[in-house]
Formats: C-alpha cells, sequence, structure tokens
C-alpha cells in the first residue's frame, strides 16, 4: 500500500496501551506475538550505521591519497549533497526510507565520490604541474575529464535501467533500489562538474612543502607508480601473452559458478520463525492439544526463544489436527546460534515425538501460509491416481537426508460420513434434497439467524446462531433422532428418507493450473536450486507419462528470477555498448572498455564462492551492479588515451603516459567503493545476511577488475588499435595500387 509500517505499528500499540488493554476484564492479559517494526527498526538502524561509517571511512581513504584535509572536505561535502539529491527524487516518488532505498544510498556513497574524485584530482595535478592559477586549473582540469565522467555516469544510469522496469518479486525487491542509484548518480555528475571545480577553484591549496606524514604517502605510492610503469609496459610488450592469461584466468568462473548454491534469497536470521504441525487426519481438538503440549515442551527448552504462539485450526480448511507455532527469538546479541541453525536443532527434536509431525520453517517471505524454501506440487488427472504417485514420490524424496523432512499436504483418509437420500421416498413425503441438507447443517453444524445489538452494553453486534443442545450428537447413530416435517405437516425420522455411510475421503481437494495436486514442502540442507534439481530428476525418473512436478513458491520465483536477471545482463550490455559508442564515436573502442565487465564477474562470482554465500537475488544484483561499476575505470584510462593521442603521440606512448596518470582515480574510486561495502561484507549490524552477497560480489569484483583492468585494458587498446591502423594502412595501400594500374597505358 505504500504505508509507513513502524508508523502503523506504533500506532496500534498506542491505541492497545491507552484504551484496549485498560479496559480488559480482571484475568485476562494481552501481549504482542509478532512486531516488524522491531527488525525494520534495526535494519535501518544498522544501514544508518553503515551510512555513517562508510561517509568516513571514504574521507579517510581520500586523505591517505591526497593528503589534504581541504580537498578531502571538498569530496566529502559531495556525499551529502548528492544523496538529499537522491533523497528528493525519493520524496517525490513517495519512496520511504526501508532497507532498499538505504542500501542503494549506502552504495552512492561510494559512487559519487569516484565521480568527485576524478575531477579534483585532476585539478589537483594541473595546480600542481601544470597551471598554478586556481581558476584556470579548475576549469582545464573539470574539462580534461568531463567528457570520461560523463560516459561513466551514464553506463551507471544504463545498467540500472532495466532494473526500474523490472516486473515480479525482484521488480518489487529492487524498483526502488535502482531508482534511488539512478537519480543519485545523475545528481552526482551534475555535482562533480559544477560544486566540485568551483570549491576546487576557491579552497584548493597546493604547497610544494610537505611534512613527514606527507613524503612517506607519497613516497609509498611512488614506488607503486614506479612498479606499475614496469608492469604496464611489460605487458604492452607481450600483448597476447597477457590476453592469454586473462583467459586462462577468466576460464576458471564456469568452475566457480558452478560450485555456488543457488536459492532465492540469502539465510537471514529474522529472530523469528513458524512451527507447522499436524496430527492424524481426524484427530479430535483434545488430542491435537494434548500432542501440541508435548511439542512446546521440547520449545521451552532451548534457551535462544523468547516467546512463542500456538493456534490449532489455522489455514483455510480450519482443521483441528492442523496448526502452527509462531516463535520469537532472543535479539542477536543474547544469542549465539542463528536462527537457520535453532531450525535445524528443532527439526531433529521434533522429529522424535510420537503422535504429531511437526515442520519448522523460515517465515514465508512470498506471503503463504507454508515458510519452507523448497514448494512443489506434483499435478496428474485424477485425484486417486496423484495421491499414489505423490506418496512414492515422498518415500522416494524422504530417503535422500539432503532434502530434510519432505511433508506432502495430501489427506485423503478423513473420516467421513455420507448421507445417501432416497429422493423418490422424500419427494413423497415433500421433502426436498436442500430441506433435508438444511436441517442437518443447522442442528449438527449451526447456522447463523440473526444478529444482536448490544446497545445498553458495549454497543458491540453479535451473531446469533441457531444448532442443537451442546451433547446432542455423539455418534452417527445420534443423526437419526433428527425429526423433519413433510408436506402433510407430519414429523418422520432422517432414517426414514436417508441411509448413512461411514467412511474416508479428502479432507481437501486441490487443483493446481486446473488439474489435481499433491503440495509438498520441504526445507533441504542444499542450497534450494540443488534440491530442485534433485527433486526434478527423481521426478523425471519416476512419474508415467501425464504427471509432472512444477515448481511454486520461493524455487518458482527462483526460476523467474534467472529469467529476468538474463534480460537485465544483456539489457544492461547492449544500453552500455550503445553509450560508449555514442560517447567515444567508435564501434570498436566500446568493446575494449567492457573487457573488464567479465574480469569483474570472475572476481564477484570467486568472491561469493570462498565467502560460502549462495547466488541469489541480491548477489545477482551485486553482479548486474559491477558491471558499470568497473567500466568507470575503463573510461578513464581510454579517455585520457585518446585525448593524448589527438595531440600526435604514438598508441604505446599515449597509453605508458595516460594510465600512470590515472592510476590514483582508479585506485581511489575502486577503494571507496570497497570499502563502502567492507561492514555489510563483514556481517557487521541487521541485514547483514541479506545485503552480505551484494556488497562481497561487489567487493569480489572490484578487486579482480581493478587488479586486471590496469593491465589487460591497455593490452587490449593496443592490440586493437594497431591492428586497426594496420588495416587501414592495407587498404590504403590496395586503393593506391589500384589507383596507379588504372592510369598505366
Amino acid at each position: 500500500t505504500g504505508a509507513n509500517a513502524v508508523a502503523i505499528i506504533d500506532a496500534v500499540n498506542a491505541s492497545l496501551n491507552e484504551e484496549i488493554i485498560p479496559g480488559l476484564p480482571p484475568g485476562m492479559s494481552f501481549s504482542i506475538a509478532s512486531n516488524d517494526a522491531d527488525l525494520i527498526n534495526e535494519l535501518v538502524h544498522a544501514l544508518e550505521e553503515h551510512l555513517l561509517l562508510g561517509t568516513l571511512l571514504t574521507a579517510l581513504v581520500v586523505w591517505l591519497f591526497l593528503k589534504s584535509l581541504r580537498a578531502t572536505a571538498i569530496i566529502a561535502l559531495a556525499i551529502p549533497v548528492s544523496l538529499l539529491g537522491a533523497v528528493a527524487v525519493m520524496y517525490f516518488l513517495g519512496y520511504t526510507f526501508d532497507t532498499m532505498t538505504l542500501l542503494g544510498l549506502l552504495l552512492l556513497i561510494g559512487i559519487v565520490v569516484d565521480d568527485a574524485i576524478v575531477v579534483l584530482e585532476n585539478i589537483y595535478r594541473h595546480r600542481e604541474d601544470i597551471d598554478p592559477n586556481p581558476k584556470s586549473a579548475a576549469l582545464n582540469g573539470t574539462n580534461q575529464v568531463v567528457f570520461a565522467v560523463m560516459a561513466a555516469s551514464l553506463t551507471l544510469v544504463s545498467i540500472f535501467a532495466p532494473v526500474v522496469f523490472m516486473q515480479g518479486v525482484i521488480g518489487s525487491f529492487f524498483r526502488s533500489f535502482a531508482v534511488v542509484i539512478t537519480f543519485g548518480v545523475l545528481v552526482s555528475l551534475f555535482v562533480s562538474v559544477t560544486l566540485t571545480p568551483m570549491l576546487c577553484s576557491r579552497y584548493l591549496q597546493v604547497s610544494k612543502q610537505h611534512g613527514p606524514v606527507y613524503n612517506f604517502l607519497e613516497s609509498g605510492f611512488r614506488a607503486v607508480e614506479r612498479f606499475y610503469r614496469w608492469l604496464l609496459r611489460s605487458a604492452l610488450s607481450f600483448r597476447w601473452l597477457v590476453v592469454v592469461l586473462t583467459i586462462v584466468a577468466v576460464w576458471p568462473s564456469g568452475f566457480f559458478m558452478g560450485q555456488l548454491g543457488k536459492g532465492f534469497l540469502p539465510e537471514e536470521d529474522e529472530g523469528r520463525f513458524l512451527v507447522s504441525f499436524k496430527a492424524p487426519l481426524g484427530s479430535t481438538l483434545e488430542y491435537t492439544d494434548e500432542r501440541l503440549a508435548a511439542v512446546e515442551k521440547v520449545i521451552a527448552q532451548h534457551k535462544e526463544i523468547a516467546s512463542w504462539l500456538s493456534t490449532i485450526g489455522t489455514g483455510e480448511t480450519g482443521q483441528a489436527s492442523r496448526g502452527d507455532i509462531f516463535i520469537r527469538l532472543t535479539t542477536r546479541e543474547q544469542r549465539d546460534l542463528h536462527m537457520y541453525r535453532i531450525i535445524d536443532q528443532l527439526r531433529n527434536e521434533l522429529a522424535q515425538i510420537p503422535g504429531i509431525k511437526a515442520f519448522p520453517s523460515p517465515v514465508p517471505p512470498l506471503g503463504g501460509q507454508r515458510g519452507e524454501p523448497l514448494q512443489f506440487v506434483l499435478l496428474g488427472p485424477d485425484l486417486s491416481s496423484v495421491a499414489e504417485w505423490s506418496h512414492t514420490l515422498q518415500q522416494k524424496l524422504s530417503a535422500m537426508p539432503e532434502l530434510g523432512s519432505v511433508d506432502l499436504d495430501l489427506q485423503l483418509e478423513l473420516p467421513q460420513l455420507t448421507l445417501h437420500i432416497d429422493r423418490t421416498r422424500a419427494q413423497d413425503i415433500g421433502l426436498s434434497t436442500r430441506d433435508i441438507a438444511l436441517a442437518v447443517n443447522v442442528l449438527v453444524g449451526g447456522l447463523d439467524v440473526a444478529k444482536y445489538n448490544d446497545l445498553p452494553g458495549d454497543g458491540e453486534r453479535y451473531d446469533v446462531r441457531l444448532k442443537a443442545g451442546e451433547g446432542s450428537f455423539r455418534s452417527p447413530d445420534d443423526l437419526n433422532r433428527i425429526y423433519l416435517r413433510g408436506r402433510d405437516g407430519k414429523l418422520v425420522r432422517l432414517d426414514t428418507v436417508v441411509t448413512l455411510q461411514q467412511g474416508i475421503g479428502p479432507a481437501v481437494v486441490t487443483r493446481f493450473d486446473l488439474r489435481y495436486s499433491g503440495n509438498f514442502f520441504t526445507t533441504p540442507t542444499i542450497s534450494e536450486g540443488a534440491a530442485a534439481e534433485i527433486v526434478k530428476q527423481t521426478a523425471k525418473e519416476l512419474l508415467p507419462p501425464g504427471y509432472d512436478v512444477k515448481m511454486i513458491g520461493r524455487a518458482e520465483e527462483f526460476e523467474k528470477t534467472g529469467k529476468y536477471m538474463l534480460f537485465a545482463f544483456i539489457s544492461a550490455i547492449v544500453l552500455v555498448y550503445m553509450v560508449l559508442a555514442s560517447q567515444f564515436d567508435s564501434f570498436i573502442q566500446p568493446f575494449v572498455i567492457m573487457v573488464a565487465q567479465p574480469l569483474a564477474i570472475v572476481g564477484g562470482v570467486a568472491g561469493l564462492w570462498i565467502a560460502g554465500m549462495t547466488l541469489n537475488i541480491f548477489s545477482m544484483m551485486g553482479l548486474v551492479l559491477l558491471m558499470g561499476l568497473v567500466a568507470k575505470n575503463s573510461i578513464l584510462l581510454i579517455d585520457l588515451t585518446n585525448q593524448l593521442r589527438t595531440e600526435g603521440k604514438e598508441i604505446s606512448e599515449a597509453l605508458l603516459e595516460a594510465c600512470p596518470l590515472r592510476l590514483r582515480p582508479v585506485l581511489m574510486t575502486s577503494v571507496t567503493v570497497i570499502i563502502v561495502m567492507l561492514p555489510a561484507a563483514l556481517g557487521f549490524g541487521a541485514g547483514a545476511d541479506t545485503n552480505g552477497p551484494l556488497a562481497v560480489a561487489v567487493i569480489g569484483g572490484m578487486v579482480s577488475s581493478t587488479l586486471l583492468t590496469l593491465v589487460v585494458v591497455p593490452a587490449v587498446y593496443s592490440l586493437v588499435e594497431n591492428g586497426q591502423l594496420r588495416w587501414r594502412g592495407w587498404l590504403k595501400g590496395r586503393s593506391s595500387s589500384e589507383s596507379i594500374r588504372e592510369t598505366s597505358p
């Protein structure tokens, strides 16, 4: 609805404390079973801390590279200005501060600083080495990099444009995130080419005399720069070797991708989970309650559990044999175990309780009554055969420990009493089928016949239900004592026109896509993607033609996510190429710039593999984000190289001059992005389980792409540009030869 969940919950709590709880009768108490505001506030508070910490760490990185407090202050000022611009867009679009928008703002810190760093560093270099005049140095320094900054920013915008228009669950997850990043980048572009140069022209100072700290840091960077010059010269001397080694380095990414577990969402510790339980079909409420007490006894032994709420008869059918337990854990600081480890322990302990089956699972992230990560249905033409094959498949899958406890929500053995009406005799007496059914329904089940307004009392309206007295029907034979009034006004017993037959039948008949279905639920001990593949392969080998298995819930959404992400990747590549081709006025150079993207994907995937994380929607979004971030470094190198070539320098000479000059801003921009993402990657604060995969993917990709881009992109650029020169020379020589032959007598 777009409403503020925390504000609504606070208003409800205030109403409870001020109006409802004081009016409760003696002996009645009131407690809150679930409060999402606590989790939301934790997540928001953690991201706010990350925002502050990221800003401070970014300022420290800038100071270490530039060794100037004024330069650091100028760049740091770009952060709040750009973030406020993004917040203003959020306000006009109706977005609130939630986990996704705050995550976008956190990432913007590294991005907006990138643009300001590139501009300020170039102005600083102009002031120090070329032009001491503040205004002209600011103007010329900005003009030299404005093209690169604009191309880099538009590249990022192109990356997130497809995300804004994504459909489905992933669209709802990341649309606000993409909007914040997109408009934040545009504001950052404006700030970096207007506010930053103005501040540099007035307040940036360049001194020729420096203290020992400056000299120490500068000597360290000069050593790095000398090593890079040697490495770059070697790479340009052995360009094909660099390309071959790069291909060899990229090749293992397929291995890492195959080894990654795959799932829809990461395992987030929300501090709450569900236990769905069921007693044998047809159990009385008293029996289910007695078995529930045994389950609660096991739950009470876990010190990590703060409270729980048990209900019987939940769900659409309201069966007395089924129910749920909503469990709240203590805070993360008060316990050592992760929520998923507690779920694993409970699953093993509850499996030992006789007379009841209990299935712990996370709270459903996408709605629904069950929270198991892996849910699927078996579809077939008729109910009996679907039941038979469903039980066979359940037995097969239950023998695989990696799939956990497999629950089948197909109940065909509910004790039932069927009424067979003698229609001929009923018609002779003057009774219709409706009359008989209504009489049985009213007396046995009850029927709301009126409303009662308690105006002198509490003013509420109550239903008036008509039914037989308590204890009137204790056995099926008691139904025969129901009397019906015939056409002539005489009363006749029910067994005069009805024959009762006891048997068993389905509690619920489920259909999926207009076919009979059996629903399966399980929490596997392996990744959701691997478990889903096992289920599909087992079903393919086991089921006859006409029967198939379809994933639902998170597994279904993950399959959709793969398609959406493939669309995002392809769209982003096409849009980035179009932007770069228009900016560089070349069809070839965009490919050189985009060489850095597979290098980043390798690092991102390897980082996820090393950290033991899965490929989920957050890590996928991190890989998409990398495509725009790493292109910025390549753009900086290629843009300055092109400028030097227009001044008449050879390709190798231009590369050997441009790349070392751009080494400092490339390292600064990469390190700032890594530093900003570091708290989330290290698991600090609430929400780290969710944000961690995105942060790890970004950090891994930035590390690999930065180290490789500085060498690989110049080598590929040299190969491509020299190849074009030779091709043009060959074409020119061929056309000259043809002209000579034509003019010969």
